[in-house]
């Protein structure tokens, strides 16, 4: 019947004292104390019944601790043995990322960085063993297969949204700026300042020329400064370029820190998209596709 095995932990620090020819030394590289390791040395030569190591001794004697004929003959095989058992584990852990399912959302620039990163951030930090990217695609409504999402934020016209699609939230428009523009408690205010625009299409409540007419104003449009995206606006206004049309809930994030302020208040208007959730079929391939799509709808709703 074959001897047990000696204890890992003491190989280990024989390993480490023949490797550093010092105790206090090998002790500093395992974490431990020298005593601890001068203990695990002491029990392996005891159980083999046989010096391991030569002790170097103030200045006479050996100059260094180095292992005798037995020990260098067990530190050949112990390095070996521990050289295997990394493979091994590198190997494994190789095998356990590649097992590791990656899981995919889309959305528009603008969602995306304004509203979905910081969500899904969170998600995947609740949720490690699964990798979830996020992509910017600005189609209505992109190919789910060829663009192998698993979920999709649309943004549609209000009221087509239909099942299976969920319903996320719609939007609310009004004006916002920095704090660093001042007080502009009267819409007459805004005639001071240059007035930022999405490029809005069809959506009448995204342009400062149905907002000034709202608000009592003369056309400004000498003073309207457009621009292609959502972020690009956002990004202007707090940095104190001019005032904007937000949208919310999109600036909750910068209106809570006060990197943005809310001008008029009450006055605002329903915005003409909505967003919603799309999911590519076969959801039930993850469970972590269906668990991020409860938590998004969750996190629109304020829970």
């Amino acid at each position: 019947m074959t001897a047990p095995l000696p204890p890992l932990a003491a190989l280990r620090a024989f390993a480490a004292v023949a490797r550093q020819g010092s105790f206090a030394r090998a002790a500093a590289a395992l974490n431990v104390s020298t005593s601890a390791v001068s203990h695990q040395i002491r029990a392996l030569e005891a159980e083999l019944r046989v010096p391991l190591l030569t002790r170097a001794r103030n200045g006479t004697g050996h100059s260094r601790t180095a292992p005798t004929p037995a020990g260098l003959e067990l530190l050949v095989a112990i390095e070996a043995a521990l050289t295997r058992l990394g493979d091994a584990c590198d190997a494994i852990r190789g095998q356990a990322r590649r097992a590791r399912p990656k899981l995919t959302i889309s959305a528009n620039g603008s969602f995306a960085s304004l509203w979905l990163a910081p969500r899904l951030a969170t998600f995947a930090g609740m949720h490690p063993s699964t990798a979830w990217s996020m992509r910017a695609i600005e189609e209505d409504r992109p190919d789910m297969a060829r663009e192998e999402l698993d979920l999709a934020i649309l943004r549609l016209r209000a009221g087509t949204v239909r099942p299976p699609d969920a319903l996320l939230f719609a939007e609310t428009i009004f004006p916002v700026c920095s704090p660093a523009l001042g007080r502009l408690e009267e819409p007459a205010a805004l005639l001071r300042h240059s007035l930022l625009e999405e490029e809005h299409g069809n959506s009448p409540e995204m342009a400062w020329r149905h907002w000034l007419g709202l608000l009592g104003l003369p056309p400004a449009t000498g003073r309207v400064v457009r621009f292609s995206s959502f972020n690009q606006v956002i990004a202007a206004a707090i940095a104190g370029a001019g005032i904007a049309l937000g949208r919310a809930p999109m600036l909750e994030a910068e209106l809570a820190a006060g990197r943005l302020v809310r001008l008029f208040a009450p006055r605002q208007l329903p915005g003409s998209f909505v967003f919603a959730l799309h999911s590519r079929p076969g959801l039930a391939r993850d469970p972590h596709v269906l668990q991020l799509r409860e938590f998004l709808l969750a996190s629109a709703r304020g829970g």
